[in-house]
């Protein structure tokens, strides 16, 4: 473990002499091995049964997160047909159209924004009624020895624990020290170049280094700005920690 924190240290020393910036893209897919097969577990509501189905049915999408050494923002693809939602009293209903549920799953139409200078992360959701910006909490990551390449680059494996015994898994380069990701998923000694997060994949296809649009990243300013509690009793959304 010495050995590894010698690593990052030695890799964070060198960032401070050379800028970096890019754009990374990902391809976004839903594990469907991972996911329960829709209506045979008779204690599922209809809902669930949909949601289940339209899991199954996804396709995969792409993701861009477009970085410099302390800022980052990240989005999916657009798409034109998104889901209903009904947030009435009887609870949070989603209305079938042609949805894509791993374009939904991968971030959907908001906007995640890191600056690791100010140690502030947001997500700017427009999904449900009046656009919101949402302060992300830190990432409580462990990370391992266990290593791999990807695209070249050495990675190492770092996990979050979820609930029910679930952990998010996150491989990151050292090689490239930039603590972002896609998603919001960011904090490590290392540019996030493989994530699985229970039912969804992140892998990259394309990494872009001092790619121009770096040279332009904004901070989204639109919307009320609320904690991940107060978007959630906002909204009454099932995804709101994400």
């Amino acid at each position: 473990m010495r050995t590894i924190i010698l690593i990052f240290v030695l890799l964070g020393c060198y960032s401070l002499s050379a800028q970096i910036k890019g754009k990374v893209t990902y391809s976004l897919e839903t594990i469907k091995d991972s996911v329960e097969e829709p209506f045979q577990n008779r204690k599922n509501t209809e809902a669930k049964n949909e949601a289940l189905l339209m899991m199954k049915e996804s396709q995969p999408v792409e993701g861009y997160l477009v970085f410099n050494d302390s800022i980052a923002i990240y989005n999916v693809e657009p798409k034109i047909d998104i889901p209903g939602w009904n947030n009435s009293g009887d609870g949070l209903s989603i209305t079938r159209s042609n949805i894509n549920l791993t374009w939904f799953m991968a971030g959907g139409s908001s906007i995640y924004y890191n600056d690791r200078s100010r140690n502030y992360s947001i997500t700017q959701n427009t999904i449900m009624g009046p656009t919101k910006r949402v302060i992300q909490k830190p990432k409580d990551w462990v990370i391992t020895k266990e290593t791999k390449q990807i695209d070249g680059y050495t990675c190492y494996l770092a996990t979050i624990e979820k609930r029910n015994n679930k952990k998010v898994k996150a491989w990151f380069a050292p090689e490239i020290p930039v603590k972002h990701g896609p998603r919001g998923f960011n904090g490590l000694p290392g540019l996030i170049l493989e994530i699985e997060d229970v039912a969804l994949l992140w892998t990259v296809i394309k990494i872009d280094i001092d790619h121009p649009e770096a040279d332009d990243i904004i901070e989204p300013t639109e919307g009320e700005l609320l904690t991940q509690e107060e978007f959630i009793r906002f909204s009454g959304n099932p995804f709101g920690d994400n």
